[in-house]
């Protein structure tokens, strides 16, 4: 048999998972309400919104994928229709069921579906148990573990709040997984109130959507339509593009889409006249962790639009584990260690009571953070963490033991789990999980206190609010600024691990400075060469050979548009502290316009007299506004910053690219027509559809356009539609950088109103820089290497 049914004690739970079901069965249960038969029809649930859709998890440890019908309405799971939950070894066809619908139970916020089988070697049944707690978006099941013959989930949602408050007027599952049972999650990407602007070079418009929601903006001057997951605002007013018609779908490993259509019984804008709006979002995985962008339309016409997002959400998600108290990965730039939370024999223990009213049945629960309990109330065992005392005290229970714990760190979350106690009446092993949360400001010199969270069978929630629980998965402050309609970009100037190091502040006031000034733009210094010692939350460093590396403050806050002049000022806080003890270190970064230079170094102007200010000046391209440019002979050119792009090398001479889509064949050249064989295409075309016949979609040009990163190629004047107005095909290729494609493929997006939508990704989009940038003093003869990160060296500053 392949699906095996494990005991906590032969087997190591799923600590992550464990943290959020457990977390959400507590809470559950310690509030749940009369028992629900399950002849309850559908439209009087409570979680009635989820009934629509499969929803899917994966034990990745044993390898195993589970599909739920929470409903009859539900669509079925592959174990037939009478089934809840279906287990399916990954990559085989072997499944069974281990729920059932006829055997439903919900009491309160939990959800169980027995199934007929009996569980090997006991008198309990297979089964399911679905705990719910409340959050703030439709949520997805996440798989906890399997113990003693009951496979475990936990789901946080919307549909579980005692309120309406975060209810939405639609939203999907914003999850899939691929082939390989790896879970794809943009759920931390929609928002419930707000939404995203969409780079689309347009002055005029704004163009806002959000991620399998429908909007909420809550911006004054600004407001979208009732149920619009994508509108524009225009001087005319806002207008709804559509929302969700599906869940998030797997395009491949690294991609994923959202499809937005105008909902039945909604009528058309204005704006669109006879076309239907629609609107397609592509995620896609970044290439390298620093390749990340907002989200950029790539195509637009007649109310039809493309956008792609470059995110690392759209990756597949994985979780990080640890059977110690510490937590490290390069990929994540995390580093978490809660050994300062363990106590020894000297300190005061932690304790959390279960009910605030203190009374005789209550319990006091006595903690300890990968550490023995030292007061001795469940005995002496080194390796119980956990222990539960009855106020009368003729009830101590061992609550979770340290030998198997796991501490996790997913999508936010930081969880400990104490599993292996002392057995509860109904056989099942008690455990405890703690849920972490960032608190800096916290009692306790930082280490705050645990606070009771519930109960369900046997399991015990804690609530954890620490200075040593903060942590950031990622640089997530924006490094671009918006002035009305000016967009400015700073993260050219932003470097990472394995790149060019650091930048290096030249001081003005002399020409070699005792101290040497590192930093990162909207980033931590790096840990390499003259930086290697510097405090790891810093961005801008200070390396002195008497005193050490001291930080002059950290990326905490997005740059900002000065009120006087077009400058970009960058503040970075919370450096080290002044010499006086009683403020802290903070650096004022102030950035000019310097159309076409993006390797002069920053400047250091100048300190304050206690030593707590210290103020940057520095002249570069990514401090200039974003603008528009054309360019001819399949040449492009961005004048402020510097970037040239040559996409010459892409044209065939006397050949193509081709491509099927649907029942055509596309022949596509870049700057110049396509030449294929017994095709009977046009003789102009630079990209032709061919089924039975040949068209033209448009005849070939070398004029190239070019906005914040995105490349484009229109060809018009292509062969008639049979439509009344004759009108002319035509086509648009979007280029995007990616560093590692090389040359490329184009890809079809969508054909919209007579216009043929490509995509096509290539390292020939991403900018050109200079190999090599040396300049001579010619008072000195010294050489000096621009194209590096700049480097103080003896001799004139130039």
């Amino acid at each position: 048999m392949l699906f095996r049914y494990k005991s906590n004690r032969s087997a190591p739970l799923k600590p992550g998972l464990w943290f959020v079901v457990c977390l959400g069965c507590l809470l559950v249960r310690s509030g749940a309400g009369e028992d629900t038969s399950t002849s309850t029809s559908t439209s009087s649930l409570w979680y009635q919104d989820l009934c629509s859709y499969k929803w899917k998890a994966v034990d990745r440890d044993n390898k195993v994928s589970y599909t739920l019908k929470l409903c009859e309405s539900s669509p079925p799971t592959a174990c037939g229709p009478g089934t809840a939950v279906c287990a399916q070894t990954l990559g085989t066809d072997t499944k069974k069921s281990v729920g059932e619908l006829s055997q439903q139970r919900l009491s309160g916020l939990v959800l169980d579906y027995n199934s007929t089988e009996k569980c090997p070697g006991s008198d309990n049944n297979i089964q399911t148990s679905i705990s719910f707690q409340c959050g703030k978006t439709m949520g997805t099941p996440e798989f906890v573990t399997v113990s003693q013959c009951v496979h475990y989930f936990e789901w946080r949602t919307y549909t579980a709040c005692k309120k309406d408050k975060f209810k939405p007027h639609k939203e999907v599952p914003c999850y899939v997984f691929d082939s390989d049972g790896k879970k794809h999650d943009l759920s931390p990407l929609i928002k419930v109130s707000d939404g995203y602007l969409v780079d689309d070079g347009d002055d005029s418009v704004d163009f806002y959507i959000n991620i399998c929601r429908s909007l909420s903006l809550n911006q004054p001057d600004k407001s979208c339509p009732e149920g619009s997951a994508a509108c524009v605002v225009t001087s005319q007013g806002s207008f709804n593009m559509g929302s969700p018609t599906g869940p998030l779908e797997l395009v491949d490993s690294d991609s994923l889409r959202l499809q937005y259509a105008l909902s039945p019984g909604s009528s058309r804008p204005e704006m669109c006249k006879d076309h239907d709006p629609a609107v397609t979002i592509t995620f896609n995985c970044p290439s390298s962790r620093h390749s990340g962008s907002t989200p950029k339309m790539t195509a637009e016409s007649n109310c039809r639009y493309e956008v792609v997002w470059v995110t690392e959400y759209a990756c597949h998600r994985d979780y990080l584990e640890s059977h110690t108290c510490k937590l490290t990965s390069e990929q994540h730039d995390i580093s978490i260690d809660l050994t300062p939370l363990t106590l020894s024999s000297s300190d005061h223990p932690y304790y959390a009571h279960s009910d605030p009213s203190d009374g005789a049945d209550s319990y006091v629960y006595y903690l300890n953070v990968c550490g023995q309990i030292l007061n001795g109330e469940c005995g002496d065992d080194p390796v119980i963490s956990s222990c539960q005392v009855k106020k009368n005290g003729d009830v101590k229970k061992v609550a979770g033991r340290n030998q198997k714990q796991m501490l996790r760190y997913s999508d936010g979350d930081l969880t400990l789990i104490y599993p292996d106690g002392d057995k509860c009446s109904s056989g099942f092993q008690r455990m405890t999980i703690i849920n972490f949360e960032c608190n800096k400001n916290t009692s306790n010199g930082g280490r705050g206190n645990p606070v009771f969270a519930g109960e369900t069978d046997c399991t015990y929630y804690f609530d954890w609010e620490t200075a040593f629980a903060c942590v950031k998965e990622k640089e997530d402050l924006l490094c671009r600024v918006r002035d009305g309609n000016k967009h400015y970009d700073l993260s050219p100037l932003t470097r990472y691990p394995g790149s060019d190091g650091n930048w290096e502040a030249v001081d003005a006031n002399s020409p070699k400075p005792d101290s040497r000034f590192y930093l990162n733009v909207c980033h931590k210094v790096i840990q390499m060469g003259g930086a290697a010692g510097c405090p790891v939350n810093a961005s801008i460093c200070a390396v002195d050979k008497n005193h050490g590396a001291i930080s002059l403050g950290s990326f905490l806050s997005s740059p900002q548009k000065t009120k006087i002049g077009n400058d970009i000022r960058l503040v970075y806080t919370d450096g080290n502290f002044c010499v006086h003890k009683k403020t802290r270190i903070r650096t004022v970064l102030t950035l000019k316009c310097k159309p076409g230079d993006l390797e002069s170094a920053p400047v250091l102007r100048g300190v304050s007299s206690d030593g707590c200010v210290y103020e940057l000046e520095w002249y570069t391209a990514a401090a200039c506004v974003l603008s528009k440019t054309q360019g001819d002979n399949c040449k492009v050119e961005d004048h402020q910053a510097g970037f040239s792009f040559d996409l010459s090398p892409l044209s065939k001479n006397g050949g193509f690219y081709n491509l099927t889509s649907g029942n055509y064949d596309y022949y596509i050249n870049v700057c110049g027509p396509v030449k294929v064989p017994n095709s009977n295409c046009p003789e102009k075309a630079g990209a032709c559809q061919v089924e039975k016949s040949s068209w033209s979609l448009g005849e070939a040009n070398s004029r190239l356009s070019y906005y914040d990163g995105l490349i484009q190629l229109t060809y018009s004047n292509g062969s008639q539609y049979n439509n009344k107005e004759h009108t002319l095909r035509s086509t648009l290729i979007s280029f995007l950088c990616d560093p590692e494609a090389g040359a490329g493929n184009p890809e079809f997006q969508v054909e919209d109103s007579y216009t043929y939508n490509f995509r096509w990704y290539t390292s020939y989009a991403c900018p050109e820089r200079p190999h090599e940038c040396l300049v001579t003093d010619p008072k000195t003869l010294l050489q000096y290497d621009l194209s590096s990160n700049w480097q103080a060296m003896d001799g004139p500053t130039l």
